[in-house]
């Protein structure tokens, strides 16, 4: 009992210091945190006020938000400091050593705050922004000498002074914290090595001890034979039932790893049938998508080539008819029929690529392009192409863009901005403008063709991207064209990770925008909303 009531008292005078030191080291920290956040907000409305002065964007709000902040940190400043003066004063008294003069010096700074942030409020409120002429250096030094200086003393090196030793009050505050717990645990160590050697002791003088290790063991039995594997016997006395309470451990705990091993193993078996099924079924579905791709592939062979084929068949026929006719007729007819066989290749050729895009085979030589050069290109194309139909074509650059450098396949990229110009120019009145523009992103390019054609009827806007598709204002401005060239050119965007969005209105024109990662690549394009 004298042993335990001593180790009380040695506990509880290390306690005390320990948490001494603790409250110190926190409050330090509190006081460091207060002041940082002070320094932190007086230079944002130094900010603020030469905002103000120049006539930039100030509004008074954040003046006075930053003001009442650093009221705020001020008056916990203060309090945090005289807990921390009432702290020193008690371990002072404890161990008989002086107060530190940082704690006096750190009163007299907290003191000084006070007084300068309201002659900071005060110039503020009377601040307006200066006119043209006026002497901006002259004021700035006027508004810099209210910040920093209070009752004739630089609050500007106070404060960071203040910062500084607080830093190094912390980090001490924190070694005393650490040096006390070290002592306090030694002690609580040697007492209980004590108290357990006196508990040991009187242990072997009483018999009743010896039926408690016989408890626990036959509590443990019974817990394994409940199920319950991961109960544990008690171990530590050091004698012959902690022994066998060490065996019965070691027991419950293999039977409970052979247990864990056989559900990990029923996991696993669970976790791989779902795998394969998973596999399974997307591979069901990968088949399934190409026997419809096969299946569209074929139906729009036949659908592209049965007229042009015709057209051949019909030429042969026409200059086979009859009995001999002259040499240029022959020839006529045989150009016709290479007319008719380059269109046939050229939508063969159309078809295989929106079927190599569909089956994500679409073969794409990325290399440097000048975005400039590239669209300077596809507009003089199109200037040509709106001579014929008396429709301008403009094109619009930014000064990013006139220099920007992307990564793509110049002839693909090429080809889709084409096909696009096409359409605007042919689906547009005579004398009306098509606007061609780029622009770079910071990821990103940005290409914008808009017109001011017929437009496109708000139902048919959702299904311009599939093949053999042509709305009504299409059909009855031109008979010609397939409905597959916007396909085409979402295939061709789409392979370069890109994306083609196309909004119009009927009567007033319709606008495309392109978007693809620059040259880096992107993993996200911005919304195009």
């Amino acid at each position: 009992m004298v042993l335990v009531c001593v180790q009380a008292g040695f506990v509880y005078w290390g306690a005390n210091r320990v948490n001494d030191y603790a409250q110190h080291s926190r409050l330090a920290s509190d006081i460091l945190s207060e002041l940082l956040a002070l320094s932190a907000n007086k230079q944002r409305l130094r900010v603020w006020a030469s905002q103000r002065l120049m006539n930039a964007e100030a509004p008074p709000q954040v003046r006075d938000r930053l003001l009442a902040r650093m009221q705020e940190s001020a008056a916990t400043l203060q309090q945090l400091v005289r807990r921390d003066r009432v702290l020193w004063d008690a371990i002072s008294a404890r161990e008989g050593t002086p107060v530190p003069a940082e704690v006096e010096q750190l009163a007299s700074t907290a003191d000084l705050l006070g007084d300068n942030i309201a002659a900071v409020e005060q110039a503020l409120e009377r601040l307006e922004p200066l006119p043209p002429n006026a002497d901006f250096a002259g004021v700035w030094r006027g508004l810099n000498q209210v910040f920093d200086l209070s009752r004739g003393r630089d609050l500007r090196e106070l404060i960071n002074g203040a910062i500084e030793r607080q830093r190094g009050a912390v980090h001490t505050a924190r070694q005393a914290t650490e040096r006390g717990l070290d002592r306090v645990r030694a002690q609580a160590v040697s007492m209980a090595g004590l108290a357990l050697l006196a508990a040991i002791v009187l242990s072997l003088h009483l018999h009743r001890r010896l039926q408690r290790p016989l408890d626990r063991l036959l509590a443990g039995a019974k817990a394994l034979q409940a199920g319950s594997l991961d109960h544990r016997v008690p171990t530590g006395s050091g004698d012959e039932f902690d022994r066998v309470a060490a065996g019965f451990n070691a027991m419950a705990a293999e039977l409970q790893q052979h247990r864990n091993d056989a559900d990990a193993a029923r996991r696993r078996l669970e976790d791989a049938v779902q795998s394969r099924t998973a596999e399974l079924r997307n591979a069901h579905e990968a088949l399934q998508r190409i026997d419809l791709r096969r299946r569209q592939l074929f139906a729009d062979l036949g659908h592209e080539l049965r007229t042009p084929t015709t057209a051949i068949r019909g030429e042969a026929e026409v200059a086979l008819r009859g009995g001999d006719k002259p040499l240029e007729d022959y020839r006529q007819a045989l150009r016709r029929i290479i007319d008719d066989t380059q269109h046939l290749t050229g939508r063969i050729n159309d078809l295989l690529l929106i079927a190599k895009a569909e089956a994500d085979s679409l073969a794409i030589q990325r290399e440097p392009v000048g975005l400039g050069d590239l669209l300077r290109d596809v507009a003089e194309v199109a200037r040509a192409l709106g001579a014929e139909h008396e429709v301008e074509v403009g094109l619009d650059l930014t000064p990013q863009a006139h220099d920007a450098i992307v990564s793509a396949d110049a002839d693909r990229l090429r080809q889709a901005l084409t096909i696009v110009l096409d359409n605007a120019v042919r689906y547009s009145s005579r004398g009306g403008r098509v606007r061609l523009s780029g622009q770079a992103l910071p990821d990103a390019v940005r290409i914008e063709i808009e017109d001011q054609g017929i437009g496109i009827d708000g139902d048919e806007l959702p299904q311009v991207f599939e093949r053999f598709v042509r709305g009504r204002r299409a059909r009855a401005h031109r008979a010609d064209g397939t409905g597959i060239g916007l396909s085409i050119a979402q295939a061709i965007i789409h392979a370069h990770q890109g994306r083609i969005v196309v909004d119009s209105a009927p009567g007033q024109g319709t606008r495309v925008r392109i978007e693809f990662p620059g040259a880096a690549g992107a993993d996200s394009l911005p919304d195009m909303a």
